[in-house]
């Protein structure tokens, strides 16, 4: 068996970005841009009134706090008036502030009466104006290649005028859930069965990533079967996830069945609790990643793995969940000669390791915001010691 940090150096190696493609700005949220995006324009445009109010001219010299009005400008209105000192005309949040202008006095610090207003307090020049180009200016490089497309990253493009953008392909991703004792949920269980729960896990886990699933697939624990499923996930995917069958019992067929589809082995089986009997392979440019059957196991490997990996192809650099370090609450000891990778609970004070870390213990994964990770040789981990705690995806 390999070590955990051997067989995440091996799936470095093996590492794909996938192709550029061009993506409107509609449904680009989440991507990663391919190619550096610099500034179209000055933002803003045009110096603007970021206030409901007046716009004045004032002299510094001869300070005032009464100006004649003399028009309005809405956002939006193409107008220029020539201020003089003196002068105010009245403006709205966004609209372009007359040249002569040089400060916007604010609506509620004003009195109007007839056409003059009268400003209580002092005015500053340059007050509640946004300046052209004062975000950035023309040419500037706005977003780096490697950048992930936020909300905000998209609304900003949209402000360029830009309406498609070159982004990484995400990968098409297909499921396959192998065992005869599993049914779909909504089904009466008969003597032996459990609902199949890995595929909705998995499914779920990847749309967190906006990754849309291929295909969600069952096999039973027969060959013809679990040839004809894996045969429809390598027609069209880029990753398959399978979930069973994959350690060592009499019905534990997917390793010698991803032989016969010729995959090449990158590693199979980690030195690792839970988790020890997790497979990857490639064939030409696919990736097969047959996970453990237990539930807790199928998410540490996720994680662990497959988050990382799915992540990279994706065309994100800074790719692993969030290592840290917490103050641990709880002492830890492990008699394991294995590493291991705890589910945990962060909070203000430390993490907190949670019962029910055996493998098919889902319902502490659902409390978990972490994993407590213990190297391979790690004996024990006293309370309030440091201890290397990765972040889950909120």
């Amino acid at each position: 068996m390999i070590t955990v940090e051997e067989a995440k150096q091996l799936l470095l190696k093996e590492q794909l970005i996938g192709k550029t493609i061009s993506k409107s700005i509609s449904e680009a949220n989440g991507y990663v841009l391919a190619a550096d995006v610099y500034c179209t324009m000055d933002l803003p445009s045009f110096d603007n009134s970021s206030m409901d109010g007046y716009a004045v001219a004032i002299d510094e010299n001869n300070p005032t706090q009464t100006f004649e009005l003399i028009g309005e400008i809405k956002a939006g209105a193409n107008i220029e008036y020539t201020l003089q000192f003196g002068q105010a005309v009245r403006i709205f949040t966004g609209a372009a502030i007359p040249q002569t202008a040089n400060a916007i006095v604010i609506q509620e610090n004003v009195e109007l009466s007839d056409k003059h207003i009268h400003v209580n307090g002092n005015i500053k020049v340059g007050a509640y104006i946004r300046r052209k180009g004062s975000m950035i200016i023309k040419g500037e490089l706005a977003l780096k290649k490697g950048h992930i497309l936020n909300p905000a990253s998209i609304g900003f493009i949209a402000s360029l005028g830009l309406t498609q953008v070159d982004v990484f392909e995400k990968p098409k991703v297909s499921i396959l859930v192998t065992g005869d004792e599993i049914i779909k949920p909504g089904n009466s269980l008969l003597a032996g069965q459990i609902y199949e729960s890995n595929s909705y896990t998995l499914q779920a886990a990847l749309k967190q990533m906006n990754i849309e699933v291929l295909n969600m697939l069952h096999a039973t624990d027969d060959e013809d079967a679990l040839r004809s499923q894996l045969n429809k996930c390598f027609q069209a995917s880029d990753i398959i996830l399978l979930t069973g069958g994959i350690s060592v019992g009499k019905y534990d067929l997917v390793y010698n069945m991803l032989q016969e589809f010729d995959v090449k082995t990158i590693f199979y089986k980690i030195a690792q609790k839970p988790g020890k009997p997790f497979y990857a392979g490639k064939r030409n440019n696919q990736f097969v990643f047959a996970l453990p059957g237990n539930p807790a196991s199928v998410l540490v490997c996720f994680y662990e793995y497959v988050f990382t990996f799915i992540r990279k192809f994706s065309g994100i650099e800074d790719a692993s969940l969030v290592k840290t370090k917490f103050t641990l609450l709880k002492e830890i000891k492990n008699s394991e000669e294995r590493a291991q990778f705890l589910r945990a609970k962060t909070n203000d004070s430390g993490v907190m390791p949670l019962e029910g870390q055996d493998s098919f213990m889902l319902l502490s994964f659902a409390h978990s915001n972490a994993i407590i990770y213990l190297p391979k040789g790690t004996k024990e981990v006293k309370q309030n010691d440091l201890v290397e705690v990765h972040l889950l995806p909120l």
